[in-house]
């Protein structure tokens, strides 16, 4: 905890400061926008997603396609507990578990998922870990549509929410929605650093860096990537809650293979192993997407993704989120090379985060 509190470079903090007030600002002056609110949501959820992600792919060097997968099945845990049904009655009356319990019910599902994955997995190395995680969104879908009481096609809705009936649409839902998606965005922001930052993700670098040496060492490398995975997995069940508590319940839609592939440019985009990058990545990607959704041409954004995701990872060496210290390095060597009798120091990061990645 120590470590969390001092360890915030002033970059960082002016980072995190300002992106805080800029998200209230867009609040207060769009907030009775129902356009924007639905945007917000899936913005808070994006971004919790990407966090535990990167925790997964940048600090453990684990390859695992398995995000979509754990939070749609524990979506659909949550809607199912809470008096969730296929016709999609909204009754509270209906309800089994408030939203709170219903979240943290998902939360727990979630590590016993994770447990489930890596268990048998854990020791398979980059490709072979990629592949076979990448097709559990498509076996979730496959058990969805074969199972009444999951609601095959049609979806699983009428769970618990956060708002109740009467407040859906109106200033009061839009400002509650707001506060419960930035709570959840502090909350995962705050177990990546203790995670990252703490002795658990210096094993894991180690282990990344060098998995013969930190055997060496005495570090149990397989122990270390099970903690991680199973801590993220958690997490990744409570985005689950809030997904049903946002929206009362799941569909199919959350294992669309789509979502993966944006969660994963929004990453590359960003810079792999930052949360700053998962935060800029998400929000630039997620306006293209969503600004083009709502125009007569949603096939454009696929385009636009794919230009800016091949640009960012052939002109950035850590994407989006390193481009000032890259920008930085080349002005330095340039007045170098321009003052060939000066001997120019090698440029430091401005933070250790940028230091890290793939």
């Amino acid at each position: 905890m120590r470590r969390f509190l001092t360890g915030t470079s002033a970059v960082d903090t002016t980072f995190w400061g300002g992106s805080l007030i800029l998200a209230l600002i867009l609040f207060f002056v769009v907030y009775d926008n129902n356009n924007f609110a639905g945007h917000w949501e899936i913005f808070a959820l994006y971004v919790s997603m990407n966090l535990m992600w990167m925790l997964v792919i940048g600090t453990a060097g684990i390859y695992s396609f398995a995000t979509v997968a754990v939070v749609g099945a524990c979506a659909y845990f949550g809607s199912l507990i809470s008096g969730g049904s296929q016709a999609g009655t909204d009754v509270a009356g209906a309800r089994s578990l408030n939203v709170v319990l219903m979240i943290l019910a998902a939360a727990g599902f979630g590590a016993l998922l994770g447990a489930l994955i890596a268990a048998p997995t854990i020791r398979l190395r980059g490709v072979y870990f990629a592949l076979f995680t990448i097709g559990l969104a498509e076996v979730a879908r496959a058990i969805v549509r074969q199972h009444d009481v999951l609601g095959r096609s049609e979806g699983l809705f009428g769970g618990a929410r956060f708002l109740r009936a009467d407040q859906t649409a109106t200033e009061d839902g839009r400002t509650i929605h707001f506060f419960v998606g930035l709570a959840l965005i502090v909350f995962c922001l705050v177990v990546y650093r203790l995670v990252d930052s703490g002795r658990l993700g210096l094993l894991l670098r180690t282990a990344r860096e060098s998995e013969g040496v930190a055997k060496g060492l005495g570090i149990d490398v397989v122990r270390a990537r099970f903690a991680v995975f199973i801590i993220s997995s958690a997490v990744l069940g409570l985005v689950g809650g809030f997904y049903t508590g946002f929206y009362g319940g799941a569909s199919l839609t959350i294992f669309d293979f789509n979502t993966l592939l944006l969660l994963l440019a929004m990453i590359v985009v960003g810079g792999v192993g930052s949360a700053k990058g998962a935060v800029i990545g998400t929000a630039l990607l997620l306006y293209i997407d969503r600004t083009y959704a709502d125009l007569d041409t949603p096939a454009w954004r696929f385009v636009w993704i794919g230009i800016i995701m091949f640009g960012v990872t052939l002109l950035t060496t850590r994407g989006l989120v390193g481009l000032p210290n890259q920008v930085r390095t080349y002005l330095e060597r340039r007045r170098a090379r321009q003052a060939p009798g000066e001997v120019v120091p090698a440029p430091a990061a401005s933070s250790e985060a940028e230091l890290r990645g793939l």
